[in-house]
């Protein structure tokens, strides 16, 4: 299930500071999207929020639920968002089912055996502040994805320049 927001249509005239409804408008909008993406997380159990891909910043995909699951939130950076969305609802309906994902831990549950992804812990990105919304203070993790071959980006001979998913904690010792 894909949640976006959708952009809310320029004024044809803009408003001059201060005047007055047009904060109550805003506060009316962003209401009626926190309505929205409520009723997705009570349809699903948690919701995907996709974000930047402007340049210098990579496209993002995070969930929004995952914490009323007893699980921290996860976040995956440097995905189209169908990949990101993808990954992340295998994620939740693996959560849903009883799993368990813990910083440092490399998984093959979301992805065939050649190719593992890897859970980071987050500490304090600002890509996750509508779970915080949500839920208070939360618990992020970030989905770590391999290269085309399988690697890493600390592996040897990972193929991916760096900033195609930067890492928002540090990789796994060993």
């Amino acid at each position: 299930m894909r949640f976006r927001r959708k952009p809310k249509p320029a004024p044809a005239t803009p408003a001059p500071a201060g005047t007055p409804g047009t904060d109550a408008a805003q506060d009316q909008t962003a209401e009626q999207v926190r309505r929205d993406l409520q009723r997705v997380i009570d349809r699903f159990g948690w919701a995907v929020l996709h974000g930047g891909g402007n340049p210098g910043d990579p496209r993002y995909s995070t969930t929004v639920g995952l914490t009323a699951l007893g699980h921290p939130e996860v976040i995956v950076l440097g995905l189209p968002f169908e990949a990101g969305e993808k990954y992340l609802n295998l994620v939740g309906e693996a959560v849903r089912g009883g799993a368990r994902f813990s910083p440092g831990v490399a998984t093959t549950a979301l992805t065939d055996a050649s190719s593992p992804v890897v859970f980071l812990a987050v500490d304090g990105d600002p890509r996750t502040s509508v779970a915080e919304q949500f839920h208070g203070s939360i618990e992020v993790l970030q989905l770590v994805w391999p290269d085309s071959t399988g690697k890493l980006p600390w592996e040897e001979g990972h193929r991916n320049p760096p900033h195609a998913q930067p890492l928002l904690g540090p990789p796994p010792v060993g």
